[in-house]
């Protein structure tokens, strides 16, 4: 049976010119999907984030009293989970050969929602680890202590040795009733890269890591793309 945000990927596909078959379940797991776009095949795997026992319990007592629990999270750990969970079935398709995506949806309300679990900072810190403050301090007792750098530290799941076989990430959303949303994040790491092409010719926004800068984390940067007319 499908999930919801399978139905919401596949009609996505069907409104925007990606053609897509599902593909048979095996013995072993496999991804949900193979897409062919302009003749090129990119694998896709669709995976939900459903609230947990505290963010339902929140949210019930926002429904009830107007406001809820204190909440607290590792940055990006809801996506970890997905990467670690979808990685080896991803690359088992791929082969090394083929691009591919794995696509995320953040159940809420009965929605699929960027903030949260999967805004930007989430995706970002979850593919390339928390950001670490670097702080000098001084042998002199007199002189304050300073933050002299900023760098990816823990925790990171993109590296060129770890989960390289996905080339990027795709958030899919529900902003309005009857609008689905894709925006994609690309793997620096990728053994494939998926041609930013591909999907520019569809108007889907992508963004990359930018080039990193001395002493700071580099953010992301929505990518421009040229398509023939």
């Amino acid at each position: 049976m499908k999930t919801q945000s399978e139905q919401w990927f596949e009609d996505y596909c069907a409104s925007n010119g990606l053609v897509w078959r599902r593909v048979v379940e095996e013995n072993s797991r496999t991804p949900d999907y193979e897409l062919t776009i302009d003749g090129q095949r990119v694998i896709a795997e669709v995976k939900e984030i459903h609230p947990n026992k505290e963010e339902e319990e929140s949210a019930r007592l926002v429904s009830k009293r107007g406001y809820g629990l204190v909440l607290s999270h590792t940055p990006g750990n809801r996506v970890r989970n997905k990467i670690g969970d979808s990685s080896a079935q991803i690359k088992a398709r791929t082969c090394d050969v083929y691009p591919s995506i794995l696509v995320l949806c953040d159940l809420k309300n009965g929605c699929g929602q960027v903030a949260g679990n999967l805004d930007p900072y989430n995706i970002r810190v979850a593919m390339y680890g928390l950001e670490r403050v670097h702080v000098v301090a001084p042998r002199d007792r007199d002189q304050t202590a300073y933050a002299a750098a900023m760098s990816y530290g823990p925790k990171r799941k993109m590296t060129e040795e770890d989960n390289n076989s996905i080339s990027a990430i795709g958030v899919l959303s529900t902003p309005n009733p009857g609008e689905i949303v894709l925006h994609v994040y690309h793997n620096k790491f990728a053994t494939v890269r998926l041609d930013p092409r591909l999907l520019a010719s569809r108007g889907i926004a992508q963004f990359r890591l930018e080039d990193e800068v001395p002493s700071e984390t580099a953010k992301w940067e929505k990518l421009v793309v040229q398509t023939q007319p």
